[in-house]
Formats: C-alpha cells, sequence, structure tokens
C-alpha cells in the first residue's frame, strides 16, 4: 500500500498463464534486458575508472591523462541514436521502448546509490552484472485502464459451486495474456502500471492500482496510555512476547527443511554439468525455497493480524535492523598476518536463526497492518531492555544462555517477558534512560546495578 498526496494506491499480485509463444517471448526479453543491463552499467563503469578523478589530483607525469568524456546519464543512455543501438541493435528488437527505459532507470538508480548513496548519505554496494539466471523481472510504466477483461465463467463445479472468472491480461507486444483472477480489483481504481517476474513455479504480474477520487489520509496521532498500549519483544526461542505475558511461537521453517535440502543439494552437486537432471534438482530446489518463503510470509500476516484484532491502540517494539545482527564477525590477524579464531563458526548459526525469523519483514507487515487499522506502531531502543529489571530498575548482566531473569528484588520472570515489560515503559516515558553500558569482564550474572533515571 502506497499514497502519495493525491492519490491512493495498492499493488495487487496475480498469477498469469502464458502460452508456449509467450513464455518464449518473455524470457527473450528477460535475455535481451539483462544484456542491455550489462552494457549500461560496463559503460557506467568505465567512465567511473577513467574520469572520477579531478585533474589536480592526477600524477600527470607519470600516469596517461585520457580524454574527459561527460558522465553517462538516464537520458543520454535512452536515446536513439546511442552506440549500443548501432552494435548492439538486435537487443531493441522486439521489446517495448518503455520496458528497455524502466531498464536503464534501474541501472541509474544502482549506480547513483553506490556513488552518492540514499537521501540519509547511507552508499550501497557495488552494482554487480546480472546473469540470465540472475534478471528475472521488467516493468511496464504504462498500461491502459482496461487492459484486464473479465468474464464469468459459465461452468460449474460439481458440487453446483460457481467457477472462478475467466480473465486475461493485454501486454503490450505480447498479446493477451490469461490472468488466474483470484480476487477481484476494487471499484474506482485504475490500472497504471505492471511487474511481470518469473518465479520457480511460473510468471506473476504486480498491478499497480491508483484512486485519484480517494484523498490522502493524514497519519492519526494516537496518545499512548498503559491501557492502550502493548510492548513486543521479538526473539528465537519465542517468536514475540507481548508485556501482557503472551507469547507466539516461532515456526522454523528453513531449520525444519535444513536437512532435506541439505540432500536435494548433495544430490545436485553429483550430476554432471549443465545436465538435465541437474537442472531438474536445481527447479525443485528453488521451488522448496519459495514454498519455504510463503509460508514463512503466511505465519508474518496472521501473527500480525492476531495483534491487530486486538483491543490495543499502540504497539511497541524494537528497533532492531536485522541485517546488522546477522553481519559476519571482522577478521582477527596476528602479527604475522596468518588468521586467529574470530568466533564466526559459532555466530553462523545465529544468523541462519535470525534470518530464518524474518523479524524485517514481520515488522513491515505489522506497520502496514497496523495503519490500515488506524493503530500505530513505534519503535523504541532496545539497548539492554532484557538486562533492567522491570520492577526495581536494576541492570541485570546475563547471557543469551540465561533465559530467566532473576533480581535481587526477588522478581523472577521470564527473559523475555521481562524485556516486553521494559519495551513499553521505554515507550511510554516511564523510564527513558535505557541506555547501552560497557560490561565489566568481572561482573556475573547475578550482580544487579542501580540504573539512575533523570527524572529524580
Amino acid at each position: 500500500m502506497k499514497r502519495s498526496k493525491d492519490t491512493f494506491k495498492l499493488n495487487y499480485q496475480y498469477r498469469i498463464v502464458p502460452n508456449k509463444q509467450q513464455v518464449n517471448q518473455l524470457n527473450n526479453w528477460l535475455y535481451k534486458l539483462f544484456r542491455i543491463h550489462n552494457l549500461m552499467l560496463e559503460e557506467r563503469f568505465n567512465w567511473w575508472e577513467c574520469n572520477r578523478h579531478s585533474v589536480n589530483a592526477c600524477p600527470i607525469f607519470v600516469t596517461h591523462l585520457p580524454e574527459l568524456k561527460d558522465q553517462p546519464t538516464y537520458y543520454s543512455q535512452k536515446r536513439a541514436n546511442h552506440w549500443s543501438r548501432e552494435v548492439c541493435s538486435y537487443l531493441y528488437e522486439g521489446v517495448h521502448s518503455q520496458v528497455i527505459q524502466e531498464t536503464i532507470k534501474r541501472v541509474e538508480d544502482a549506480f547513483n546509490r553506490f556513488v552518492k548513496g540514499d537521501l540519509n548519505g547511507k552508499r550501497s554496494g557495488k552494482p554487480r552484472f546480472k546473469s540470465v539466471k540472475r534478471y528475472r523481472t521488467f516493468s511496464i510504466p504504462q498500461l491502459k485502464s482496461d487492459c484486464v477483461t473479465v468474464t464469468p465463467n459459465p461452468h460449474k463445479r460439481k458440487n453446483g459451486g460457481i467457477r472462478r472468472d475467466i480473465a486475461y491480461v493485454n501486454l503490450p507486444k505480447i498479446g493477451q495474456v490469461k490472468l488466474i483472477y483470484h480476487r477481484p480489483i476494487p471499484e474506482g481504481f485504475t490500472i497504471k502500471a505492471a511487474l511481470v517476474s518469473r518465479k520457480a513455479d511460473g510468471w506473476y504480474i504486480g498491478l499497480t492500482l491508483e484512486d485519484k477520487s480517494v484523498p490522502s489520509l493524514k497519519s492519526l496521532e494516537i496518545e499512548a496510555t498503559e491501557e492502550n498500549s502493548l510492548g513486543l519483544d521479538v526473539g528465537l526461542d519465542k517468536f514475540w512476547t507481548a508485556s501482557d505475558g503472551e507469547v507466539e511461537p516461532i515456526q522454523q521453517h528453513y531449520r525444519k527443511s535444513e536437512a532435506k535440502l541439505a540432500k536435494l543439494a548433495n544430490r545436485k552437486d553429483k550430476k554432471p554439468h549443465k545436465s538435465a537432471s541437474r537442472r531438474k534438482l536445481a527447479k525443485k530446489i528453488s521451488k522448496h525455497h519459495q514454498k519455504l518463503q510463503r509460508k514463512r510470509k503466511q505465519f508474518h500476516y496472521e501473527s500480525a493480524i492476531k495483534l491487530i484484532s486486538r483491543d490495543k491502540k499502540v504497539f511497541f517494539l524494537e528497533d532492531i535492523k536485522p541485517g546488522n545482527l546477522s553481519r559476519k564477525n571482522k577478521p582477527k590477524q596476528d602479527e604475522n598476518g596468518n588468521y586467529l579464531p574470530n568466533g564466526q563458526s559459532a555466530k553462523s548459526g545465529l544468523n541462519k536463526s535470525i534470518n530464518d525469523a524474518g523479524w524485517g519483514q514481520f515488522l513491515s507487515i505489522l506497520t502496514y497492518k497496523a495503519a490500515k487499522a488506524g493503530k500505530a506502531v513505534v519503535k523504541v531502543k532496545p539497548h539492554d531492555t532484557s538486562q533492567v529489571c522491570s520492577c526495581c530498575n536494576r541492570l541485570v548482566q546475563k547471557d543469551l544462555s540465561i533465559r530467566i531473569h532473576e533480581c535481587l528484588c526477588g522478581l523472577i520472570l521470564d527473559r523475555d517477558w521481562n524485556a516486553a515489560i521494559n519495551i513499553k515503559r521505554v515507550g511510554l516515558g516511564i523510564f527513558p534512560t535505557i541506555k547501552r553500558r560497557k560490561r565489566s569482564r568481572k561482573a556475573t550474572t547475578k550482580e544487579a546495578y542501580t540504573v539512575i533515571s533523570d527524572s529524580v
């Protein structure tokens, strides 16, 4: 769901069933687009390597100074008289012009994030050249409003039920493609753009729907109180624990299928390279990963709906970054340059469990569902929320292996439940001074330290 100043947009994804001729045409488009993507990226890299330094910074007496060229831009690369259209004219034949322009736009966005960074100045990694297997999506920026035709199905089921409507989508230069119309398009919405993707089990299309009659809604300012708010602590032992004691068990989808995937991978590795049996096993592994991804996403939706259906208005969650938590440890070297143990082998299992839990996807789904229901999701800093006692505000240091919180004040509570209570307190401003502290090596898990609040 996207909101702009004057319009209201939705994204609906459908499965399409193209015929053999259309499948060959779609695969041909993806092949040509990935070649165009690599050509445009190569031109930008050549300019970057030869012209990124100023003249004053170059040792002109040692290094040859090449002829300065203008920086490639989106408009210069999409121009009809571009060099690639003369050398590789066959790549542009039969492909819609706007689809090619969107491919060049993707290259520009990826390169700008690498050179300039985003709005916060954070730069992304160096863009990679794509292979035909890794380039699986192309965008159609403009579609006619009546591109989808729906007709009632005259046949009925054996039990007398009504069958799904017959639908087709008209794609430019491809024609009428059969559409699995599993849910109707809402009234008042018009189709603006499409995103065609090739996945492990077939082809899919994502339609961007727009309704200009719906005004932009302002975000509701909900005042959080003790009664209408709820604190949530996500973890690996339990998926989330609420501040009122409710627990959602974790579903380790990848962990349960890890042995089966390992057997399939071993069978695939034993097959001859580029053989039909190897491709079949690779496709089977891709479908299994797709199934795990859908099961995880379905679990996240069900868990989010379970929370939104409660009578709470504000949900306080940890402001965590799963990508940073699952990052590899930095390598360690001695004086001679030999690598030392850095604990990565022990942390690899933790990283796998973090990625399997999918906290980032769950937080985005919960935020979307809460906004749709008129509720709010607030992220708070989780520093030491599992270490501070929620009863007496003491700091009790404990490792991840210790799952029970025991304090000198007599409070014995589950570690995640105690953290959820502290997250709610931080969100309400009752205890706003939880910050990261340096732990002493001599401290034991039973030692407690008093935390001084600013309000005292």
